[in-house]
């Protein structure tokens, strides 16, 4: 059975390819935070601290950390018990 380009697991694959196919929810959410908080923490460059895409970026990043929390959990981790 051939293995899918994208699935991140053939051994040519360079270990950043790796990382970031095999959590791709963390990279993505990762990226719209970063856009996210730059329009956060500098509004006059969006137009002003009330303008609707800073207000709206202020959520997005708030709930994105929020995601990014959920997202990154390791549930399979082992203890050594």
């Amino acid at each position: 059975m051939a293995q899918s380009p994208i699935s991140g697991n053939n051994s040519n694959d360079s270990p950043v390819k790796q990382a970031v196919v095999k959590s791709w929810k963390t990279t993505v959410i990762g990226i719209v935070i970063a856009f996210s908080g730059f329009v956060s923490f500098s509004p006059q460059t969006f137009g002003g601290e009330n303008a609707f895409i800073v207000q709206v970026c202020k959520y997005i990043t708030l709930g994105g950390l929020a995601g990014l929390g959920i997202t990154a959990k390791d549930f399979n981790v082992s203890s050594n018990r």
